[in-house]
């Protein structure tokens, strides 16, 4: 197995990752562009674009897209995040070439046809409808939006109902021209397939793209963190509680939070868990996630509990919290770091993971971090790095966001973390 790079012609970088060992290929495409990269008046049209993809092109329609894809036996898709659009395949590597050529037809020659944008729209507005039906997905739409507070990268992905519904050709067009350009793609492949082949076949069908005008840039990450309540009558009420964390680019950070998450609320035996759910009761699902952006990061805790359960809930959260900025067992890290490698080892096995771990080394650090590298970081790290982690991690500003039924004069203030 053997990871190389280069460069097409026209400036896009090329990483691959050969794995004789299988039968299959993945593909990932990726921009480096989500809806933190929007203007006010382009919000959610990087998701609204991905979606447009597929609507079809000069030479073939959506129907003919999906058949394709269906005869060659593999499966394709996409999604938009707030730093990244990916559009991702796995067939046999015996289809790559159709597959590849497929991928690159729809990012290079969708039509926008006016018909395929109404009808479109009208099935964002139900995934919006269907985000604001799942409390689970609503209560963390309300806790970004507070947490980096009027701000892109805190805004929805799928953007804003009204604005939405002013896109025409002309705006599709002119955000591929501004992002969608040689700079800001990044072709990843793994899979029984080499390099030589892929940069051969990618050089004949992604000569449409262009380099950039300009360099696009983000506006920094504030967080800023608060309390929102959003009533809902549900049988149960959703809370997320976070806090700012780390950004990826230190590398060693990053894997701090990770590990720190995994040992708080990742796992069947972590403390929150074990706690919260085995212990108390007080939820059915209860866990914690580190997310990491360019510039920033968000660490949250998660969890739905009965509408009365509420405030003892949110007190036991904050005890948990607390406990663990106070210390860390090295059994716990051991468990943790061991529970990382084993996810990391056998995620290894498959293309689709590769293809993707690739592309985003590449496109955030310009460079592949090999599976050694990252484990050796992980087995170095110590508990007194995980609490110092933990004690810059709960020292900022919480962000609440509830979604449901809670009691009456609710203070979040009243929650007090230790100083």
């Amino acid at each position: 197995m053997s990871f190389q790079n280069s460069k097409l012609s026209n400036g896009i970088n090329v990483v691959t990752f050969n794995m004789p060992h299988v039968s299959s290929v993945s593909i990932n495409i990726i921009v480096k562009v989500g809806s933190r990269y929007e203007s006010r008046q382009e919000s959610g049209i990087s998701h609204f674009l991905e979606h447009m993809a597929f609507k079809g092109t000069k030479t073939r329609s959506a129907e003919e897209i999906a058949k394709e894809f269906d005869i060659i036996g593999g499966y394709f898709n996409a999604y938009t995040s707030r730093e990244h659009t990916v559009y991702y395949s796995k067939v046999l590597n015996e289809n790559f070439d159709q597959a590849l050529e497929i991928l690159a037809d729809i990012l290079q020659n969708s039509l926008f046809a006016k018909a395929d944008i109404e009808k479109e729209l009208s099935v964002i507005m139900q995934e919006m409808a269907s985000v604001n039906d799942n409390p689970d997905e609503l209560v963390y739409e309300k806790f970004y939006s507070l947490a980096f507070e009027g701000q892109p990268i805190g805004k929805s992905i799928l953007g804003d109902a009204k604005n939405l519904a002013k896109f025409q050709k002309e705006d599709f067009l002119n955000f591929l021209g501004k992002y969608y350009t040689t700079e800001n793609i990044y072709i990843s492949v793994a899979g029984n397939i080499s390099h030589d082949k892929v940069i051969n076949l990618a050089e004949k069908y992604f000569l449409l793209v262009r380099s950039s005008l300009s360099s696009p840039k983000i506006a920094p990450a504030k967080y800023k963190g608060g309390f929102v309540h959003t009533k809902k009558i549900l049988e149960q009420t959703s809370i997320a509680l976070g806090f700012e964390s780390v950004p990826y680019s230190n590398i060693a950070e990053f894997y701090y939070a990770q590990i720190l998450s995994v040992i708080f609320g990742g796992s069947l035996s972590s403390r929150l868990f074990q706690r919260i759910r085995e212990t108390l009761g007080l939820a059915y699902s209860v866990g914690s996630f580190n997310s990491s952006y360019y510039d920033s990061g968000i660490f949250s805790i998660y969890a739905g509990s009965d509408h009365q359960n509420v405030e003892k809930l949110l007190t036991n959260l904050i005890i948990e919290i607390n406990k663990i900025r106070e210390h860390i067992s090295e059994e716990e890290l051991q468990r943790a770091k061991s529970q990382i490698k084993t996810s990391i080892l056998m995620a290894e096995e498959r293309t689709e993971y590769k293809s993707e771990e690739i592309g985003k080394n590449f496109a955030l650090f310009g460079k592949y971090f090999s599976t050694d590298e990252v484990l050796d970081v992980i087995m170095n790290i110590n508990t007194r790095n995980l609490t110092e982690c933990a004690e810059k991690i709960f020292a900022s500003k919480p962000t609440l966001s509830i979604v449901g039924e809670m009691p009456e004069n609710f203070n979040f203030n009243m929650f007090k973390l230790s100083n």
